[in-house]
C-alpha cells in the first residue's frame, strides 16, 4: 500500500475536519478556525443548537457559518463579531445569547410572534423599540438584521447586563 501524498493527507485532513464537525455539531469553519490559530478545537465553538418552536416541535437550527448574510449562520457571525467587539461577550456569554435568540426568532429577521407581535432577531415588543430600518417591511422598516442585533445587543446590556442573565430569566420565566 502507498502512502498518501501531499493532496491526499490534505483531503483525509479536511474530511477527518468535517467529520468531527459534524459529530460534536460544530461550524466547520470555527473549527478550522480554531486550527489555524492554535486554540482547542472546541473552545469558543457554538454547538449547532435546537429550537423548541410552538407546541414543543424541536427543529434543528442549522449554523451555515460562511454563508451569504440572509442565512441564519450568516446572522449568527455578525451577532458573534458585534457582541464581542461592543460588549466583549464571548465564550459563556456568547453561548447564552446564542441560545436565547435560538429560541426566540432562529436568528431570522422577520420572525414575528403570532400573539405578541415581537418582532425582529431579539423579538422586540413593541417592535416600534427598534430604529425604524428595524421593522417588518410592512411598517416601513427593511428588516435589517444589523439594526436588530444592535439593538437586542444594547437592550440585554442595558435590562440584563449580560446575556447569561437573560438567559437565566428566559429559562424561568420563558421570556426575556
Amino acid at each position: 500500500m502507498k502512502g498518501l501524498d501531499g493532496v491526499g493527507l490534505g483531503v483525509t485532513a479536511v474530511g477527518g475536519v468535517l467529520i468531527f464537525a459534524g459529530i460534536k455539531g460544530y461550524p466547520v469553519l470555527a473549527v478550522v478556525q480554531n486550527l489555524v490559530t492554535g486554540k482547542p478545537i472546541g473552545e469558543n465553538v457554538p454547538v449547532t443548537n435546537l429550537l423548541t418552536t410552538g407546541g414543543g416541535t424541536v427543529q434543528p437550527v442549522e449554523d451555515s457559518s460562511g454563508a451569504g448574510p440572509n442565512a441564519p449562520g450568516g446572522y449568527q457571525s455578525l451577532g458573534l463579531s458585534l457582541a464581542s467587539s461592543l460588549y466583549g461577550w464571548e465564550g459563556a456569554e456568547w453561548i447564552a445569547l446564542q441560545k436565547l435568540w435560538n429560541r426566540e426568532s432562529s436568528w431570522n429577521p422577520k420572525a414575528m410572534n403570532p400573539s405578541s407581535k415581537a418582532y425582529g432577531i431579539p423579538q422586540a415588543l413593541p417592535y416600534t423599540k427598534m430604529p425604524k430600518k428595524a421593522w417588518p417591511e410592512s411598517a416601513g422598516g427593511k428588516s435589517d438584521a444589523e439594526t436588530q442585533i444592535r439593538w437586542g445587543l444594547k437592550y440585554i446590556k442595558g435590562r440584563y447586563s449580560k446575556p447569561t442573565n437573560a438567559w437565566a430569566h428566559s429559562e424561568k420565566y420563558g421570556w426575556y
